[in-house]
């Protein structure tokens, strides 16, 4: 895993009855901080289903648990600048999801239900009770079908620059054209894409760091994903998560940028938006100090009564 830059701010799995957990624990807790001066964290290793490893972080104490989710071809990472400052005030599971970072790889089939399966095990072999799912990008949507397993445990989805419009599909030619390209070319299309998902002016040592990670996953992993994703009824996704839906999102000035179309997502759920300028697509690395605000004050909606 390369190291942090410098930056301030599958097979559909089975029923619930029928997954298999064994959670090992790599960490002896509150023995040791994690990195430097940082609170201490365990370190999960949770197998179900499929037999495969599925890593996690988790930190802190609440009777409400934030599960992060990173996006395609990124890791728990993603979110260091949150995990810490969360942790204050809420259980924080960070996952390696299924085919990235220290997760197991050798899964079959690759799909975006496969990898909410895998939310639905972390759960359950954590012993979560109240759940609120946090997303990035492939991320959203996985939490949007980890909401369907888990009604009554999981309270709400929080999407990170995702889910922006439920009716928008990309045309044929276009998902033709950027698979092919992952396929051919895997790490020049990463880099291509991971371009075209800053700003201009991006922190050239972040986007060095996000084109490292990225290009260190499997490429058949990798294209299978996307073509599931492709593939997903974000409507129908929507409409059957049945938990209010609330999206942080990038306002915009990046070459893949997709507008939020809030009042195109109230037709299938209970949705809302607040959006980032001066950011691309991920604003929790970009401007973290601004995102965990926005993060903490949609999180006050969703607060448990005293």
């Amino acid at each position: 895993m390369p190291s942090a830059p410098k930056h301030s701010e599958g097979p559909s799995w089975p029923d619930g009855a029928r997954l298999t957990v064994s959670l090992s624990r790599q960490f002896e807790a509150g023995s040791q901080p994690e990195r430097g001066a940082e609170s201490p964290f365990a370190k999960k290793t949770i197998r179900a289903g499929d037999e495969l490893e599925i890593v996690g972080e988790v930190r802190g104490q609440g009777d409400t648990a934030l599960v992060f989710l990173h996006g395609w071809c990124g890791d728990r990472e993603y979110w260091k600048h949150q995990v810490e400052v969360f942790a204050a005030d809420y259980r924080v599971v960070a996952l390696d999801q299924a085919g990235h970072g220290e997760s197991g790889k050798g899964r079959k089939a690759w799909t975006a239900d496969g990898l909410a399966g895998d939310v639905e095990a972390v759960v359950k072999a954590l012993s979560l009770k109240r759940v609120i799912l946090v997303g990035h990008s492939m991320g959203g949507s996985v939490a949007l079908l980890a909401a369907k397993r888990m009604p009554g445990t999981v309270v709400a989805v929080i999407g990170v620059d995702t889910l922006q419009n439920a009716e928008f599909k990309l045309p044929e030619e276009v998902r033709k054209s950027i698979l092919d390209g992952v396929e051919k070319d895997f790490k020049g299309t990463v880099r291509v894409t991971i371009a075209g998902l800053l700003p201009e002016k991006a922190d050239a040592e972040l986007k060095t760091w996000l084109q490292t990670k990225a290009e260190g996953q499997d490429p058949k992993m990798a294209l299978a994903l996307m073509r599931d994703l492709f593939g997903l009824d974000t409507v129908t996704a929507l409409k059957e998560a049945k938990v209010p839906v609330r999206c942080i999102n990038s306002a915009g000035g990046y070459q893949f940028f997709t507008p939020t179309a809030a009042e195109t997502n109230k037709k299938y759920a209970d949705f809302g938006a607040v959006t980032i300028g001066g950011v691309g697509h991920q604003p929790m690395l970009e401007k973290p100090d601004e995102f965990n605000r926005k993060l903490r004050d949609v999180l006050k909606e969703f607060a448990t009564k005293k």
